[in-house]
């Protein structure tokens, strides 16, 4: 049985150290344990089986966002665990997305969206099934590579 979590990250810490190193050989893992931003990240949706932390899913303001935030970042999950089924991970992500959008609003931002380097397939299941409005595109990053970008309107 899954506890959720949908907080800040301070009492965290540890296990999401913990779940990120556990996931080392992940193709963006270099960015989560060389980087991990958690003096940026002002939420997280976390799952837990017991104590030990299987999902996460921040949400991240950096100064580079000019007051926006970034959420469903540095997302990764205990690989190890069964989460059921590809549509129950599409379920899941879903809802992650929905109740970080509530946070974030709640937090009083009004410029929300997600990015990722590859294929914006997902982000268009996304934008169909939200309860919200979205774009889909594909913009210049700060550091001068492009991602999809996923825009609340």
């Amino acid at each position: 049985m899954i506890t959720w979590y949908l907080e800040p990250i301070q009492s965290h810490i540890d296990k999401i150290k913990e779940l990120f190193a556990k996931n080392a050989d992940h193709k963006l893992a270099s960015n989560y344990l060389e980087m991990p931003l958690f003096e940026h990240t002002k939420f997280a949706r976390m799952g837990y089986d017991n104590d030990k932390m299987i999902y996460y899913s921040a949400g991240m303001e950096r100064p580079q966002y000019n007051g926006s935030i970034r959420i469903m970042s540095r997302h990764t999950r205990d690989r190890e665990y069964d989460f059921g089924s590809k549509s129950d991970d599409l379920a899941r992500g879903l809802e992650t997305l929905e109740k970080s959008v509530e946070y974030a609003q709640s937090l009083g931002y009004k410029d929300i969206w997600l990015s990722r380097e590859f294929n914006p397939k997902l982000f268009e299941y996304f934008a169909k099934k939200s309860k919200y409005e979205w774009t889909v595109t594909h913009e210049m990053m700060h550091y001068g590579e492009k991602q999809y970008i996923m825009r609340l309107q």
